[in-house]
């Protein structure tokens, strides 16, 4: 198997084990435990133990019972019940039911082997986790018959629940309906099986469970419960989620379903569109969750449904994993740009332009058409803002002209500039050359590095200590794409034109501008119908030059600066943008 099949089926199998445990942990564990911490805060309310039974749980699950007392269980258990009948000793009758069944010397022989294993002190802990001590009023004397009141299992409540009513005279505790009676006579009846009346009349009666109130969990053990819980369950849905599809979905069903949801995100397929939705569907989650939970659930409250308080947990680790698993893809489509084969899709080759020119002639001439459409659309609209800026400033005169490009014998970088150019680097791009670009009476340090498969030219830009980070590509079709950072004082705003497209991206370092870059650089080069050109390094003057004189012309052509750019040719590149030639095209 490969290896990333075989690590997608890890991740599935993994990620369905976390999923499950955190589902029915929370659900069945975590949700209960907080709702009884929440309820132990509410003032409990005097009763005896008849007007429990007459009343019910419905005013309040915490109720101080004043007349009560505790039976509790006998510490040596009777095994009346399983010990065998003597005179039992015919051999088992055939097709006389159970109740010959229940006579048979083999059935004799089980109850004697269960009774010899019950005693063992081995068992003595098992039993004791078992048992349930009854709760009745004082001085009742009742019938050998199972009481409606209970403790919850365990020895150790029961003797805890006792020495609390030799203290305080009262029995706090948390009061739930128990239905184990009912189940027992609906199982009987479904298996013909026959049982002691007064169980039956037992049994017609509402039974409840009781909770010593000092023994709840606190807020903290009910806190971990539930983020643990979550945890699991939201990263199981992200593991889930983020596997590729395979083989693995017949071993893991479960993963499969699940990972559907993170299906529009897989993989690194997601877009800004994608993850806005994600994060509005992830809050429309979180806020379902607070109605299932506490709204309909009654999470905290006497009148409470468990249902709803686990659709909110499940509601709630949902919103979660769509919140956590919009960073997963957007780190994960970040690390796939800078990968060789999305690399090598956008690199324009002399096949791809091979193939263009075979069309047929009505293609060549409709894509003609629609190319002069669009350039006649946008000369169109930048002669009007042309003539609009124009007409803000007649006495309009200011000439571009290219900066002075210069190499220092003794230069060096800056420690910050050299950290980004180290970033860069890890990227497989060239030593950085140290530059001065004069523009006007200032001149600014700068480093240039062609690299990330001859694609990008990456830029550091100092002036007054502080460095700006600048990359520069160019489409087969002459567009050019440049990104910045936010600290150049005069480009703050993305932009574009027929010409160029300016990308501005907040507080990023040099690694994620350009793992910026190349993703608009992917969505641009998809929209155009284009790929990008691969750079020489010794063309990094006729990059830089183009580069500054396009940005010129986007801050005109938007209206924040006043130039006059003029047609101009840097090589293989021009302004306004024709088609570049592929570099061995040129050199030959």
């Amino acid at each position: 198997m490969p290896i990333s099949k075989r690590r997608n089926t890890r991740r599935a199998a993994v990620g369905s084990v976390l999923f499950l445990a955190g589902l029915f942990c929370g659900t069945l564990v975590a949700v209960p435990k907080l709702h009884r911490v929440l309820l132990s805060e509410q003032t409990p309310v005097d009763l005896t133990c008849a007007e429990l039974m007459q009343r019910g749980v419905d005013e309040s699950p915490v109720v101080r019972l004043t007349d009560a007392t505790i039976v509790e269980p006998a510490e040596e258990l009777e095994f009346a019940l399983l010990e065998p009948d003597p005179t039992a000793t015919q051999n088992l009758p055939v097709g006389s039911g159970m109740s010959a069944w229940m006579s048979g010397d083999k059935v004799a022989k089980a109850k004697s082997t269960l009774a010899d294993a019950l005693r063992h002190p081995r068992s003595k802990k098992l039993m004791d986790q078992l048992v349930r001590g009854e709760v009745v009023p004082r001085g009742f004397v009742g019938q050998s018959m199972p009481q409606p009141l209970k403790l919850t299992p365990g020895r150790e409540i029961a003797v805890h629940a006792l020495e609390e009513l030799k203290a305080t005279g009262t029995l706090t505790a948390y009061v739930t309906e128990d239905p184990t009676s009912k189940w027992i006579v609906q199982a009987a009846e479904r298996s013909n099986l026959t049982l002691p009346e007064p169980f039956l009349k037992s049994a017609e009666m509402d039974h409840y469970s009781l909770h010593p109130v000092s023994l709840q969990e606190s807020k903290l053990n009910a806190g971990i419960w539930m983020g643990a819980s979550a945890l699991a369950m939201t990263l199981g849905w992200l593991f889930c989620s983020s596997a590729g599809w395979g083989l693995w979905i017949l071993f893991c069903p479960i993963a499969a379903i699940v990972g559907i949801f993170g299906l529009p995100m897989r993989s690194g397929r997601g877009n800004r569109v994608t993850w806005m939705l994600a994060f509005l569907t992830g809050a429309l989650c979180l806020v379902a969750a607070y109605g299932f939970a506490f709204v309909l659930g009654g999470l905290g409250q006497s009148q409470s449904t468990w249902a709803w308080q686990a659709a909110g947990f499940i509601a709630g680790c949902a919103g979660l994993a769509l919140w956590i698993g919009i960073r997963g893809s957007i780190k994960t489509k970040r690390s796939l740009a800078l990968s060789p084969r999305c690399l090598d899709e956008l690199i324009a080759s002399d096949k791809g332009r091979a193939k263009g020119k075979k069309k047929g002639k009505g293609k060549r001439a409709s894509k003609k058409d629609q190319s002069d459409a669009e350039q006649y659309a946008t000369l169109g609209v930048q002669q009007d803002k042309l003539k609009e800026t124009l007409d803000k400033n007649a006495s309009y005169s200011r000439k571009y002209l290219d900066p002075r490009l210069s190499v220092p014998a003794n230069a060096v970088a800056s420690p910050e500039a050299l950290e980004h150019n180290l970033h860069w680097q890890k990227a497989d791009f060239e030593e950085p050359l140290l530059v001065e670009i004069g523009r006007g009476e200032a001149a600014c340090a700068v480093t240039i590095q062609v690299g990330c498969q001859s694609l990008v030219l990456g830029m550091t830009d100092e002036l007054d200590g502080v460095v700006r980070l600048r990359m520069v590509s160019v489409l087969d079709d002459g567009h050019c794409l440049v990104s910045v950072d936010d600290s150049y004082p005069d480009l703050q705003m993305s932009g574009s034109n027929g010409h160029a497209t300016l990308s501005v991206f907040e507080s990023v370092n040099a690694q994620k501008l350009l793992a910026k870059h190349l993703e608009n650089a992917a969505d641009i080069a998809e929209q155009r119908h284009s790929r990008l050109v691969t750079l020489d390094s010794n063309e990094w003057r006729d990059i830089v030059l183009l580069s500054e004189r396009v940005l010129k012309s986007i801050l005109h052509d938007s209206g924040q600066q006043k130039w006059d750019v003029r047609d101009t040719t840097y090589g293989r590149f021009s302004y306004p943008a024709q088609p570049v030639k592929v570099f061995q095209e040129a050199v030959v």
